[in-house]
């Protein structure tokens, strides 16, 4: 997994009811102990994605279904990771997913 899956899957994985991680956090468990710095610059292309969203106390998926879905769709397209592990990862996808097309949009 390149560096910004390997970021949005810790953010999706360590989701807890939309709960904000700061980025110092979400760099240290997505990084390994020879890409720590360079995981950094992923951040950027992390926050560009439009169901990643950033407060005060930090970056989160939002709770709502739509986020859901769309991270869940970007994770298939970008990662390994098999259909049942990312619905049982994200607690908002509707039952359907991924057998029909859900576009959020």
């Amino acid at each position: 997994m390149d560096g910004t899956a390997r970021l949005v899957w810790k953010l999706a994985r360590n989701h807890t009811w939309g709960s904000p991680m700061d980025a110092e956090t979400l760099i240290r468990l997505a990084a390994t102990d020879e890409d720590h710095d360079e995981m950094r610059q992923y951040l950027d292309e992390v926050l560009e994605l439009p169901f990643v969203a950033r407060g005060p106390d930090g970056i989160y998926i939002p709770n709502g279904q739509d986020a859901h879905v769309a991270a869940a769709n970007w994770l298939r397209e970008n990662t390994q990771r098999e259909d049942f592990v990312i619905a049982n990862t994200l607690s908002r996808l509707p039952r359907e997913w991924p057998d029909r097309d859900l576009d959020p949009e």
